[in-house]
């Protein structure tokens, strides 16, 4: 069974472990002349610290063991996912789409999410796309990083639809928190 809950200090060893381990297969992708080519600082406790303090970190468990991670920032009906990370013994199971499906239901305000993965990183491409993220940008190469990015979105709220029978027929209201349209 899955389940997915805060993570705390003493998940920090694993969960950095698991975030190299998820990057562990782009390495065959990333480009010539890049030492390391995970994301920077991914390898770093330091960096993981610092995420479970400012961000939103979330493990993922299966019978108690850690198979996945994601990090989230919310700001109203905005969510940014910095990272979603699966074990690479537990990819192509399922894992990772369920962390995504689990945090749009526990983040329901969020109407708007936005990522960021490296260029090189094509199964991450087409995982995001196969979750409903859409391309909205491709950054050019970073020289101090050696690659670029992928920037996707996606729209999650639907807004709840009403009808009503008025003098001219059928209306539709289109609630959503963040606009509100009319359609006769």
């Amino acid at each position: 069974m899955l389940s997915l809950n805060v993570a705390t200090q003493i998940d920090i060893v694993q969960l950095r472990d698991l975030a190299v381990s998820a990057f562990a297969e782009d390495e065959t992708y990333r480009p010539d002349g890049i030492d390391d080519g995970d994301p920077p600082g991914l390898d770093t406790i330091e960096k993981h610290e610092g995420w479970l303090h400012s961000k939103t970190y979330l493990k993922c468990t299966k019978n108690g063991d850690l198979v996945g991670s994601c990090i989230l920032q919310i700001d109203g009906e905005n969510g940014v996912l910095f990272g979603l990370h699966v074990g690479q013994q537990h990819m192509n199971t399922g894992i990772g789409s369920w962390i995504i499906n689990k945090i749009q239901r526990m983040f329901p305000q969020v109407s708007t999410w936005t990522l960021e993965t490296p260029d090189y990183a094509t199964r991450n491409h087409h995982f995001y796309k196969k979750n409903g993220f859409t391309l909205m940008q491709i950054t050019p190469k970073d020289p101090s990083i050696g690659f670029g990015f992928h920037k996707y979105t996606k729209r999650t709220q639907q807004g709840a639809c009403s009808l009503r029978k008025g003098p001219r027929g059928l209306s539709a209201t289109l609630e959503s928190p963040s606009a509100r349209s009319r359609f006769s």
